[in-house]
């Protein structure tokens, strides 16, 4: 119903053109510019998409795909308003990655932190046996 919609409308044939060859129907995507092909216009929404997921923050992301995974929804709808809705798995994957980026952005200063641990506990032992 949305592809009717939202598609070209076709220029009606003329009854001296074949019939046997494959209709070129062309679909566009809802809030996409018209003039795009589809996988250009998909590309540009998974863009959009990741811009909006990335300003709404990876909390606030995590907690409303519980909500609505819950509810058993196939599209995140948090982004109506920006007349965004990426499927459920597109945010799933978003959270994955963005999780993969926070881990490696702070793995060297828990590496360093640990270190620093380990070298504290271990002056502390020496003092121990210097004293004790």
């Amino acid at each position: 119903m949305l592809q009717t919609l939202f598609s070209r409308s076709r220029p009606p044939r003329h009854e001296d053109e074949e019939q046997d060859l494959p209709s070129a129907e062309i679909h566009y995507l809802p809030g996409a510019d018209p003039g795009l092909p589809l996988i250009v216009a998909k590309v540009e929404q998974e863009g959009r998409a990741r811009v909006a997921l990335k300003r709404m923050g990876y909390l606030k992301v995590r907690l409303a795909y519980r909500r609505h995974k819950r509810a058993r929804e196939d599209t995140f709808h948090a982004f109506g308003a920006e007349h965004l809705w990426p499927t459920m798995d597109f945010v799933q994957e978003w959270l994955r990655e963005e999780r993969r980026e926070i881990v490696a952005r702070h793995r060297s200063v828990f590496l360093l932190s640990m270190l620093a641990t380990i070298l504290a506990g271990l002056a502390f032992l020496g003092a121990l046996a210097l004293l004790g």
